[in-house]
């Protein structure tokens, strides 16, 4: 059951429609693209500089992400007993999975210098803009579980009040 749950929460995302949608319009307006957006003219330090995006987004979910399962100290335990701990924990593992497996082709178009084509400059902002939806569902799952965590932690304060 848990590796079904796993491979939903994979396939079935935001970054993966958002990956489907990019292949979709790159399919349909190729011709348009390259015709109307010649990429000769950008600029070699931009290109020198792109991966410093993908790479900075993956290492702040590397950091941060480890706030999803690690909230604070006060409230570890009672996350951690939650009978639904195991699904927030495969969230955060294909999430972090994400964020290396869609680095992955971005460094490898900044590496073979594809950055100034079309399908590469395609692949390398795709992947990106994933990337980016990735790191902003951390950052909304942390707000989310400070504030049911606060919820959680007011409710015993004020029931243990009335005792």
């Amino acid at each position: 059951m848990r590796m079904l749950y796993f491979l939903r929460v994979f396939f079935v995302s935001c970054e993966f429609l958002f990956l489907a949608f990019c292949f979709a319009a790159y399919m349909f307006s190729q011709k348009f693209i390259s015709e109307y957006f010649p990429l000769s003219s950008l600029n070699e330090d931009a290109i020198k500089w792109a991966m410093i995006f993908p790479a900075g987004v993956a290492g702040w979910t590397f950091k941060e992400g480890v706030g999803v399962l690690f909230p604070s100290e006060k409230n570890e335990k009672a996350l951690h007993e939650w009978p639904d701990y195991w699904k927030l924990k495969i969230h955060f593992d294909v999430g972090i999975m994400n964020s290396v497996l869609f680095s992955i082709p971005c460094f490898i178009v900044w590496i073979l210098s594809a950055l100034n084509t079309l399908v590469g400059a395609w692949v390398f902002v795709g992947f990106a803009g994933a990337l980016s939806i990735n790191a902003f569902s951390f950052y909304a799952a942390k707000i989310y579980l400070k504030s049911a965590l606060i919820r959680l932690d007011g409710g015993k304060d004020s029931s243990s009040r009335g005792n």
